[in-house]
């Protein structure tokens, strides 16, 4: 199978998400008792050739720190622009495996290649939790309030926040310019003495409901919906998914389907598959990955990743993050024709 020409130019948080403080209300949502928590499998070997060229370098990321590493991207895109910018990622730095550091943060660009802080944004927009950490920031825009949601993973574990704290989190901030930022907001929350860790929201807000997506560290795909983004159903796990790790969950209107991009694993050697669904519920995923480690500054694994769809010129855009043998984590840029991917990994 050909691969399609690119066009352009930790393990995240280990295997429990972050703990941002913050006020609000805090509505908790308790799922039906699933396994306890066990280790990651081993990721298995992808059959085939990967589908994308892996970006020969990595994007700029200003990141509050300064080391310039950051992780779990996520992009909202305007067609016509929103308060100044078209696109809108949140991130998180991660020099070096430091979790601590996992703080959501936002950045604009005008073309997706270059990317600034927008005037008057102070990163990270969620602070540092007193004890463990935050991480795997997912934005969402609803048009409805024409404002964006950050939804974000918290952890507070006794090893690092003492006997008798042992949970995780979702949480939710909000921004009606991309600038301010609300105060955080607890909208589920999960005893880990009892429920796997939950990583990874992935959000989408279509016909009046939000839904989201979440891994868990049994590699199950898990899912639930809300009416207004705070008070969610109990969550299920989906029986018909691929194992995996990370997601990222885009409904395509032209396609009428749900795309998902998944890494299969938080270990070295990580790929991206891609799957999809008719009704978010069912998903079928390809044989061969869509991208996997090169030799470059992404040869130890591929990790979360998020990307967009042009309908008019078949397009799939997709920034990735990605960890180096060394240690550093980045986020590159990728894009290539949907059904010529399609038809070289499924």
């Amino acid at each position: 199978m050909g691969r399609v020409a690119l066009l352009l130019i930790s393990f995240v948080g280990l295997v429990a998400l972050a703990c941002a403080t913050g006020g609000g209300t805090e509505p908790s949502v308790r799922p039906t008792p699933a396994s306890a928590p066990t280790e990651p499998v081993t990721p298995v070997a992808p059959t085939g050739e990967a589908g994308l060229t892996n970006a020969p370098e990595y994007q700029r990321m200003l990141t509050y720190e300064g080391s310039g590493q950051a992780v779990h991207p996520d992009v909202v895109y305007f067609p016509d622009g929103w308060h100044g910018f078209a696109y809108w990622m949140a991130m998180t730095p991660h020099p070096f495996d430091t979790a601590e550091r996992e703080n959501p943060s936002i950045l604009a660009s005008h073309d997706g290649l270059d990317w600034v802080i927008p005037s008057g944004v102070r990163n990270p927009v969620v602070a540092r939790p007193p004890c463990d950490h935050n991480s795997d920031p997912d934005l969402v825009y609803n048009p409805d309030t024409d404002e964006l949601l950050l939804y974000y993973t918290e952890v507070r574990r006794s090893e690092y926040c003492g006997a008798g704290t042992n949970e995780n989190f979702v949480k939710l901030v909000r921004s009606t310019d991309g600038v301010n930022w609300t105060e955080p907001q607890t909208v589920m929350s999960f005893d880990l003495d009892i429920y796997p860790v939950y990583v990874s929201p992935s959000v989408v807000y279509r016909d009046g409901q939000f839904q989201m997506w979440m891994a868990s560290n049994t590699n199950a795909l898990i899912h639930t919906t809300s009416r207004d983004g705070v008070t969610w159903s109990p969550v299920e796990e989906l029986a018909q998914a691929p194992r995996l790790w990370h997601v990222d969950v885009v409904y395509v209107e032209p396609k009428a389907e749900y795309w998902m991009l998944f890494v299969d694993s938080p270990l070295s050697g990580a790929i991206l598959g891609l799957a999809t669904s008719q009704d978010g519920l069912a998903w079928s995923s390809c044989q061969a990955p869509v991208l996997t480690p090169s030799l470059s500054w992404d040869n130890d694994r591929i990790y979360r990743s998020t990307f967009l769809y042009e309908e008019g010129i078949d397009l799939l855009r997709i920034w990735y993050s990605a960890r180096s043998d060394a240690a550093e984590w980045r986020i590159g840029y990728t894009q290539g024709g949907y059904e010529e991917l399609r038809s070289a990994i499924c």
